[in-house]
């Protein structure tokens, strides 16, 4: 990659986190400030950074219409999407979808229940390895090699007093999650959120969640039934057969 696409790219990932100023983009680029307007201006010119009236950057429309073009062009979410929309209302409650692309698991899908909170979780973005339901479930149905690799250098941080912060511990648990076909989220990541996934058969490393405050107890059973049934659903949608088709 070549300084120039690089220091652009730079711009892009450091603009996804938050607006900033010219000054701010300098400093991160370690040039001066006319060099880093120079080096703005075509990605303004060309939709995919805009200067809001408070003169800071932030990233444009266009690279939001390329991202959903990205988005419908996945066969898994156009396939998922109907059953994805059925399970948030019969369960009232979040339904995710996420998959494995590029050696990062994003979300791929969110639908709203009817019965939720808002959640950090968005579409594309990186779902967090070590406490989401959804990724323990495709993480735990990896071959080693590869669940090995996403795992090596992953920050394991401590985002609330449930997350599993040892490596070790961490194996351990996915070693449990494929036993039981499912994984969980017990507020690891969001205190009071409570979420459970369920891996995609076949090659399509993908899982759906659903997400609920607050579970009652013997809710699982109930939830668990219902993402089954979707995600067998999605699996036939992709040409894998049910169970007894076969």
């Amino acid at each position: 990659m070549s300084k120039t696409v690089a220091k652009a790219v730079h711009v892009l990932e450091e603009l996804a986190r938050s607006p900033r100023s010219l000054a701010d983009l300098a400093r991160e680029l370690d040039v001066h400030g006319s060099t880093a307007l120079r080096m703005l201006q075509p990605l303004v010119e060309a939709g995919l950074i805009a200067k809001g009236s408070d003169g800071r950057y932030r990233l444009g429309l266009r690279l939001a219409e390329w991202g959903q073009q990205v988005l419908d062009d996945l066969d898994l979410r156009t396939a998922a999407r109907p059953h994805l929309v059925a399970l948030a209302e019969s369960a009232r409650a979040t339904v995710h979808l996420s998959q494995l692309l590029d050696d990062q698991i994003v979300y791929v899908d969110k639908i709203e229940g009817a019965a939720t909170i808002r959640t950090w979780s968005r579409i594309g973005r990186a779902v967090p390895l070590h406490t989401a339901a959804a990724a323990k479930a495709i993480l735990a149905g990896l071959p080693p090699a590869r669940r090995d690799r996403l795992l090596a250098g992953h920050d394991f941080t401590r985002y609330t007093e449930r997350t599993i912060t040892d490596p070790r511990a961490f194996r351990g648990h996915l070693a449990e999650v494929a036993r039981a076909g499912y994984g969980t989220d017990r507020a690891e990541f969001e205190p009071l959120v409570h979420c459970l996934g369920v891996a995609v058969p076949g090659p399509v490393d993908a899982a759906v969640s659903v997400t609920v405050v607050r579970a009652e107890p013997g809710s699982d059973e109930a939830l668990l039934a219902g993402l089954r049934d979707a995600v067998a659903a999605i699996a036939a949608e992709l040409g894998h057969p049910r169970r007894g088709e076969r």
